[in-house]
């Protein structure tokens, strides 16, 4: 896992110098699941026009009553089969893929193709998505290279934060009393929130929930007590909200985490804030001595039929 992390800063700037240039569309739906469809939400924070929607949802209940001309389809595989079932009814739709040889480009619907230049990718969607960050940021007219930089130049810093937030979690793990573990983020960050949360329920086989600081706020914060709460409490509006909430619950009998990085403008956070999350997950399935990440079912869906 490690060694996949420690590739993301080549593949970040590989990704950014073969997608130069790109220009992606607004008021369309953009859909994928799992860490492709997290990605998009941090965009809605930034202000830029865009619809993220959760492929199976969006086949599910949507479909029929929004049948779109132009959409973007994110799939790491090109392979996710509800993301697929989506291809099918978005007339002409932009595929953001890391495989050009994958059923999603080839479908009869797809009229341009992006490529995420990952790599390959077995223990965690790091690096996928990571990119796919950088492919919406370039698209949409943000210029991402100050935070490539950052990845390029502090990644022993990143490990060490990460290290010491995958203690914690792993003394949480030991406690007698198991109270529930949150992350939360503000903004842009939500998303981070949501991918770090999948990224260590799939190493520590226990739920850990992501939401935004106001959520908690209202009402989950009553679970406080023998909880782990880690807040990204990166530069912003809610910044000294989150402080404050962090002191009360503290106060109620939480285990607290504040995690920020004054290393890159808070525009670009998303891009370097889940690097701590993705090294504590390393630390962690060390620790665990996990043999295997994925070891109830597989690590995405692969179909060849259609719902």
């Amino acid at each position: 896992m490690k060694n996949e992390i420690y590739e993301i800063p080549y593949r970040a700037e590989l990704c950014y110098q073969k997608n130069k240039g790109l220009i992606l569309p607004e008021d369309v739906p953009y859909i994928g699941m799992g860490a492709s469809g997290f990605a998009t939400k941090a965009f809605r924070y930034l202000g830029i026009n865009i619809l993220p929607e959760k492929a199976a949802e969006y086949y599910n209940y949507l479909i029929k009553y929004k049948n779109p001309e132009n959409g973007v389809l994110i799939s790491q595989s090109g392979q996710s089969s509800e993301t697929l079932w989506c291809a099918d009814y978005v007339k002409s739709f932009t595929a953001v893929v890391n495989s050009e040889d994958s059923p999603l480009v080839k479908h009869e619907n797809c009229a341009k193709t992006v490529l995420l230049y990952s790599g390959d990718e077995s223990k965690l969607t790091g690096k996928t998505y990571i990119n796919t960050l950088l492919v919406l940021y370039l698209g949409f007219g943000f210029d991402p290279l100050e935070a490539i930089t950052i990845l390029k130049e502090h990644m022993v810093h990143f490990e060490q934060i990460g290290e010491q937030m995958g203690e914690l979690i792993r003394s949480k793990l030991r406690w007698r009393r198991k109270g529930p573990i949150y992350i939360l983020g503000n903004g842009p960050n939500i998303a981070t929130a949501n991918m770090a949360a999948l990224v260590l329920s799939t190493v520590i086989k226990v739920p850990v929930l992501s939401m935004s600081v106001s959520q908690y706020d209202h009402g989950f914060k009553e679970t406080a007590k023998d909880s782990l709460v880690i807040a990204i409490n990166h530069i912003g509006p809610e910044q000294k909200r989150t402080s404050r909430l962090l002191e009360t619950v503290k106060a109620a009998g939480a285990n607290i985490l504040e995690v920020n990085n004054t290393l890159v403008d808070s525009v670009f956070s998303p891009i370097t804030m889940p690097l701590p999350f993705y090294f504590a997950a390393d630390y962690l399935a060390n620790k665990l001595k996990l043999k295997s990440v994925f070891q109830v079912g597989s690590k995405i869906t692969r179909v060849d039929l259609k719902k």
